[in-house]
């Protein structure tokens, strides 16, 4: 759950999850709806299918949680950094967990100038926190590493004058420490245009939900399709309609926009809402070969469901204007 994202947000779905999930058996043993659901809201969802995946492939191969760093990155969705802070501050082992905030500590420790994005900077890095950690206690310091940065020897503003390690630190005595670590020039997220529609006939809705590597797999959404350069809003409309084997001929008129940001991408959706009829709504039954699952679902119902925030916030905005925006719908 910490992967990206921050303490503070994390702690009451930690808590809510291990009372729901309290050993890795009982992980196993639940329904991929409902472990989605826990999870709703801390984005970056396949960790939570990886992290389920996992406990399901130990217990299935009759197998304890692995203790090294070397072993647990065998599982899915455990990458250097999660696999060693595993293993050190729960089994002991002797390896440094290298986050950004340790990247950005080390690198002004030691005045690290090569770019840290590189192999050699890497190296320069990894090979300095493995000379420091305490064999003793090395989760211990691996967690001291991560609460300096986290804290004191943050990327815009570092309190210098309160670190521990001022004395020590060569990029504080040669003046550098705001110009450290050097970092590759990241690319401004890009922008998205989606399309996403409200189908609804008898006050139910309907919802897909997508198996693959999209960002909501897993997850139950309204159908969508992003425009593409060139596309034109009928036009996508008329494509989305026909992949959920609806015949609608006209476009409705724009119900709301909604502009939600992900780590690399800016999605601006516009927001349709459509009214169909009895026998337009029957023959949305056809599934693409993305899609595991579709069906019509009432407003309490879709309130149980596992949802991303974007299209939470989708639902929000479309029933805000329910009752005063004019749909259009027809075989």
């Amino acid at each position: 759950m910490l992967q990206q994202t921050r303490v503070d947000t994390v702690r009451r779905y930690y808590d809510r999850f291990l009372q729901r999930f309290p050993n890795v058996k009982s992980l196993a043993a639940a329904q991929e709806t409902t472990v989605m659901k826990l999870w709703e809201g801390l984005g970056y969802y396949r960790r939570a299918r990886n992290l389920h995946r996992s406990a399901k492939d130990l217990v299935s191969d009759r197998r304890d949680i692995p203790t090294t760093a070397a072993s647990l990155r065998r599982l899915a969705g455990i990458g250097e950094y999660t696999a060693a802070a595993i293993s050190s501050i729960a089994f002991g082992e002797v390896v440094p967990a290298i986050d950004g905030n340790v990247v950005r500590v080390v690198a002004r420790l030691f005045a690290i100038t090569e770019n840290v994005d590189t192999r050699t900077g890497k190296s320069d890095v990894a090979r300095f926190a493995l000379e420091l950690i305490s064999p003793s206690r090395p989760g211990d310091f691996n967690q001291a590493w991560m609460d300096l940065g986290r804290l004191i020897c943050t990327p815009q503003s570092p309190c210098c004058p309160a670190c521990p390690l001022r004395k020590h630190c060569r990029g504080y005595a040669d003046g550098i420490v705001h110009q450290l670590p050097m970092l590759s020039r990241k690319k401004p997220p890009k922008a998205v245009r989606i399309l996403a529609t409200l189908f609804m006939q008898s006050k139910r809705v309907l919802v897909i939900r997508e198996n693959g590597c999209g960002w909501w797999s897993g997850l139950w959404s309204f159908p969508s399709m992003e425009r593409t350069n060139g596309s034109s809003l009928p036009g996508t409309f008329r494509d989305l309609a026909n992949r959920h084997g609806l015949a609608v001929k006209t476009i409705p008129k724009q119900t709301a926009t909604l502009r939600h940001q992900l780590t690399h991408r800016t999605i601006h959706f516009d927001i349709r809402l459509c009214n169909l009829s009895d026998s337009c709504a029957t023959a949305a039954t056809r599934l693409t070969k993305n899609l595991t699952d579709a069906k019509w679902v009432t407003p309490k119902q879709f309130e149980q469901l596992p949802v991303s925030t974007a299209h939470r916030k989708i639902w929000a905005q479309a029933m805000k204007k329910l009752c005063t925006t004019e749909c259009v719908g027809d075989d």
